[in-house]
């Protein structure tokens, strides 16, 4: 982890020329410990950076997953209708159920989940990027540069 000010980003690996895949786990961990090692009078982190949600497998496939059944993503197109796809993206990681599996390892650090941005959506086939492989030719979202919005609680 880096902090930087009001911003703080993941790193799962040393340099860019790197592959690291982070588990849903390990993710857990990881910023549980970061936050566990963080001075009281530290600066409030507002945003943590995650990379390429692709760095998540689990994220990845919970993009395309959710994008399958949102009435909202046109699979035929590869687009939303009538919205566009990063807010798209930023809703379906900001799903409930989605926002406590990403807020965890925050619970008891005075650190809450406010919201999940997004941007530099990618686009691919489903039978690739979603759980079913049944999937197909169907086309979904699969990756983008995530943002994780925080806020004291």
């Amino acid at each position: 982890m880096e902090e930087h000010g009001s911003s703080a980003t993941f790193r799962p690996h040393v340099n860019a020329f790197e592959n690291c895949q982070v588990a849903e786990e390990s993710y857990r961990q990881v910023v549980a410990d970061w936050l566990g090692r963080r001075p009281a009078d530290a600066p409030t982190v507002t945003s943590l950076s995650l990379g390429r949600a692709v760095g998540f497998p689990w994220i990845s496939r919970h993009i395309a997953d959710s994008a399958l059944r949102n009435p909202r993503w046109d699979a035929r197109a590869g687009k939303p209708k009538k919205v566009g796809i990063n807010s798209l993206v930023s809703e379906l990681l900001s799903e409930p159920e989605f926002l406590r599996r990403l807020g965890a390892p925050f619970e008891g650090t005075g650190h809450a989940i406010a919201g999940v941005t997004v941007e530099k959506v990618l686009v691919g086939r489903a039978g690739e990027h979603a759980s079913g492989a049944s999937a197909g030719n169907r086309q979904v979202p699969y990756d983008a540069q995530v943002w994780i919005r925080l806020t004291r609680n």
